[in-house]
Formats: structure tokens, C-alpha cells, sequence
């Protein structure tokens, strides 16, 4: 018995979800976005969101098995941020990429490692096809156009989507937790939340989008483009992938970035080289004059 019926269910109201539902209803399709009381820091990632329902869990652990365990320090919590030239279109038709299979699996490993991820049960409906600048081809779906000021690119991309949900008269239900996925003959064809008022069973004509909560602010991406940058706000995906997230593109040169952990690491390598240097030049001075006594 079910209480409601969408073409596609989002259980998430994070970023992601977000963009899921702005994307599905760019193509005229009904929307269910699921809105609970999340704390993604509690689990490793958004795809644990269900509450130990054996069937959802061997869903999901399967489409994962050979992706092995997620490592803490390869999860990044901010945007994705891409570039792509200003004369990458969409693919004229004329030729067709190879499709590697193996890439998928480094690409869904990638899209577990971001909050900005999500994991559909059908594979997606795209709209175009872009080249990046390091020459990998996605799966696209842009949602619009924003300018990243000074501030933290997450609260301005979270202030947008917003925005536009309001805009397109999206309801998103707020105190929904998935409980669980519903399947007929091995197809989730919908879903099961708690809720206040208790369970609520929601019909998916075209597949459930699985996400996670709402994403923290880390403001940590918006060093990477330049002041005053305009981004392409993006769903994306790979060929024949389940897995995608949510992007910004930008034909604007990306500032290199360096992990904490290398700057660290680069000062000490400094220091040790600073050390090494002042070690030879005491040794050749000495060698000038002679060569050094035993032990000196």
C-alpha cells in the first residue's frame, strides 16, 4: 500500500539532492525530496543511510563490494570543482568515446568520498556530454549559472539551490528518515520513511536517488577558483555509472591547491635540506685546508 507515487524519490536534502530533484524536474517529472535529521559525521559515508534493513544494506553493499574500504583521509568534504575549456561543448555525435569499464569503479570510489555524491538505482537520464581540460568525459545535466564571490563556495552553491527549489514550488518533507528501499524482483521501485506520524511509503516510476543530509560548510573550495568566478552548476556522471555527484564546472584556470599534510611536510623537508647545507659547507671548508681527521 503505497501513499504517495513520484517519478523519482531523493532521499536526501543535501546539496545533492538538491540538484537531483532541480535536474529531474527540468524534464517535467514528479519529485519526492525525503528531508531528515541527519548527521553525516556519524557515518562514513551518505550511502549508510539505512537504519540496518538487511535487504537496503545487501543493496547497497553489493553495488559497492568491489570498491574495498573507504579511507577517512581520502573523503574531502568540499565542492567538486572541474575545469572545463570554454570550447568544450556538448558531443556533436559523430564519434564515439571508448568506454572503459574499469574507470567506473575508481569513479563511484570517488563519489563516495564526497558529501556532494549519490547513488541512483536506475542509471540517470543526461542531458549533454563535456570533455574536461584533463581530457575525461562526463555525463551532464547543468542546472544554471552562479557567480562565487568571497565567500564560502558550499553556503553560496546551498543558498542557490534553495533558491531554486522554492522557485520551482519543490516541497521537500521535512522529518523524513529512510527506513528502508522497497523491490519487486530485485528493482527498488520505491521507498519507506520514518516520520513523525510513522511509516510513509513513497512509489518511484523512475528510480530512487539515494543521498546523503544536509552537507557541512567547510569553506575550503573557494580558494581554488578566481575572485568572482562564474561556475556551472552541475549534476554529472559517467557513462553507464550508477554513482555521480554534484560539480562545478569553470572555464577559469584553477588555482593549485597543496594538502595540509604536503605543506607539513614540505617545511620539514626544507628545514632538513637547511641542515644538510650547512653540514657540506662545513665539511669542504675543512677539505680545503685537508681532509679531515678520523671522527671529525
Amino acid at each position: 500500500m503505497w501513499d504517495d507515487e513520484v517519478d523519482v524519490v531523493c532521499t536526501g536534502a543535501g546539496a545533492a539532492g538538491l540538484a537531483n530533484a532541480l535536474a529531474v524536474a527540468d524534464l517535467d517529472a514528479e519529485v519526492f525530496i525525503a528531508d531528515a535529521a541527519d548527521t553525516p559525521t556519524a557515518r562514513r559515508t551518505w550511502l549508510e543511510v539505512a537504519g540496518g534493513d538487511p535487504e537496503t544494506s545487501h543493496y547497497f553493499t553489493e553495488l559497492a563490494a568491489d570498491l574495498g574500504p573507504l579511507r577517512r583521509k581520502s573523503v574531502d568534504p568540499s565542492i567538486p570543482v572541474r575545469e572545463v575549456p570554454s570550447t568544450a561543448g556538448s558531443d556533436s555525435g559523430r564519434t564515439i568515446a571508448p568506454f572503459v569499464g574499469a574507470r567506473l569503479r575508481d569513479w563511484a570510489a570517488r563519489c563516495l568520498a564526497t558529501p556532494y555524491g549519490f547513488l541512483s538505482t536506475r542509471l540517470p537520464d543526461w542531458q549533454t556530454t563535456v570533455r574536461t581540460a584533463d581530457g575525461e568525459i562526463l555525463e551532464v545535466s547543468e542546472l544554471g549559472t552562479l557567480t562565487i564571490g568571497s565567500g564560502d563556495a558550499e553556503a553560496a552553491v546551498r543558498d542557490w539551490l534553495t533558491a531554486r527549489i522554492a522557485q520551482e514550488g519543490i516541497e521537500v518533507h521535512r522529518g523524513h528518515t529512510l527506513q528502508r528501499l522497497v523491490f519487486e524482483e530485485g528493482v527498488a521501485v520505491g521507498a519507506v520513511f520514518d516520520t513523525p506520524d510513522g511509516p510513509w511509503a513513497v512509489r518511484a516510476r523512475h528510480g530512487v536517488t539515494v543521498t546523503g543530509g544536509a552537507v557541512p560548510l567547510p569553506g575550503s573550495a573557494a580558494h581554488r577558483l578566481p575572485a568572482d568566478a562564474t561556475v556551472r552548476l552541475c549534476v554529472v556522471g559517467q557513462r553507464a555509472s550508477r554513482f555521480g555527484r554534484l560539480e562545478l564546472l569553470t572555464s577559469d584556470p584553477l588555482e593549485p591547491t597543496v594538502p595540509v599534510t604536503c605543506r607539513a611536510r614540505d617545511r620539514r623537508l626544507v628545514v632538513n635540506l637547511h641542515d644538510t647545507h650547512r653540514g657540506l659547507q662545513t665539511w669542504r671548508c675543512a677539505k680545503i685546508d685537508r681532509y679531515p681527521s678520523l671522527g671529525e
